[in-house]
Order: C-alpha cells, then structure tokens, then sequence
C-alpha cells in the first residue's frame, strides 16, 4: 500500500511540473490572449478610403514573449476571403533598415493594428500545388489535381501547365488548365485533358504553376474582418 502511495505521489508530482512519460517540461507555455478588436475604415485628408483592424491583446503567459503576432483577415459581404495580414511585436523603423521587435512583459498590453491594402505592389500572390495524378479511360487520359491559392490576395488568373509523357520519359505534349478570381485560401480542383490522340501511351505526368496574376480587391468591397493567435515564441528563462 505504501508502495502505491509513493507511486501516486510520485505521478502527481511529475504532471504539476510539467513532465509527461516522454520527458519534462519547466517551460511555461506561451500564450496571447486577443482582449478585443474592432474593423474600421475612415477616410484621410486626401480623401482616400482605408480599412484596418484594432484590437488590444494580453500576455497571459506566465514568461516574456519575445515575438507574437495576430493574423487578420478581410472579408466581402459574402463572406469571401479578400486578403489577409499579420500585425507583430515589432516597431516601425525606417525603410530599409531592418526590423526590430519588443517584447512583451507576463500581464502586458499589446495595441495592434492591422491594414488593409489595395496596393498591387503589397500584394504577395502565390499559388501552390497540393496534388496531382493521371487519369485514364475510354474517354481519353487526364491529369487531376488542387491547387491552393496561399497568398494574401485574390488570383484574378491562375493557370496550371501539365506535359504528358510516354514510358520511356519522352514528352509527347503539353496542356494547360486556367481559372480566374480564385480567392485567399480557396482550393482549386483542377482537370487538365491530354490534346494527344494516342494518350493510351501516356505513362506519367508533371504539372507545374504557370502564370498567375493577383486581382486586390478595392477597399471599399471589403465588409468585416475576423483576428486569431499566430505564431508566438516566448523566454527560455523562467521569470
């Protein structure tokens, strides 16, 4: 009996700590919690329409968090993902010059700001392949696949070129699959049909990102906006 209350307390005493059958933990676990937000636009001097996001956040970890951001994103009155961006622990300095965080203090305040841009220039299009896979019947042969667009603006164009090739690694030809206003996030399910009248010897397939080409969304479309935790890194050193 005294065996197992030595065993208990021995099991008690590991999970307050931290530690777990696969090692301990001491590290206090980071944590950010976003207090309140608001989505804004206002109008400048000039005239020009801008949109952004306001909120407050709180350290609630029980350690410094040397770097913390919050991901913001904008949306139409239908709901769809127009863009996003990110706010982070680091202070403005001049263009040019590299960027330089602060951190924040268990307890402290963080007041962010997130900005929406119609900016081309600001805009970072990206499109990335998830799959691909040949197809082949009666009908003919065909490459299917997704795509994601997982840049920060709407694609007003995205192609996917697909080349066929026989057995022996020969190219026998090339097509392609285009689609447009494909939204942040949004998965492309794509088909790209073999032109080759022979495409029983079609072997193996490549697909690969053609041209894209980004469409920022005027400010005044956007409608609402929505905020989460990104990434977080906190001390090494207990406080």
């Amino acid at each position: 009996m005294n065996k197992i209350r030595f065993l208990l307390l021995i099991f008690l005493i590991m999970s307050l700590s931290g530690c777990t059958l696969k090692g301990c933990s001491f590290l206090p676990k980071n944590s950010l919690t976003i207090v309140q937000y608001h989505f804004e636009k206002s109008v400048d001097e000039e005239g020009e329409l801008s949109a952004q996001i306001v909120g407050v956040a709180r350290n609630d970890s029980s350690a410094k968090l040397e770097y913390a951001e919050v991901i913001g994103k904008f949306y139409d009155k239908d709901g769809t993902l127009l863009a996003t961006g990110v706010a982070k622990t680091t202070s403005e300095e001049p263009e040019g010059e590299e960027e330089k965080y602060f951190t924040l203090d268990p307890g402290q305040i963080w007041e962010f700001t997130i900005s929406y841009s119609s900016d081309p220039r600001e805009a970072h299009p990206s499109l990335n392949l998830l799959s691909w896979d040949l197809e082949k019947d009666s009908s003919g042969a065909r490459i299917i696949g997704e795509a994601e667009n997982n840049g920060d603006v709407i694609l007003s164009f995205a192609e996917i070129i697909g080349t066929f090739e026989n057995y022996k690694g020969d190219i026998l030809v090339k097509a392609t699959a285009t689609t447009t206003r494909l939204g942040v996030g949004e998965i492309w399910r794509f088909t790209i049909l073999c032109p080759y009248p022979d495409f029983w010897d079609v072997t193996r397939v490549v697909a690969e990102v053609g041209e894209i080409d980004s469409e920022p969304v005027p400010t005044q479309d956007v409608d609402h906006a929505t905020v989460k935790v990104g990434a977080l890194r906190g001390s090494t050193v207990m406080p």
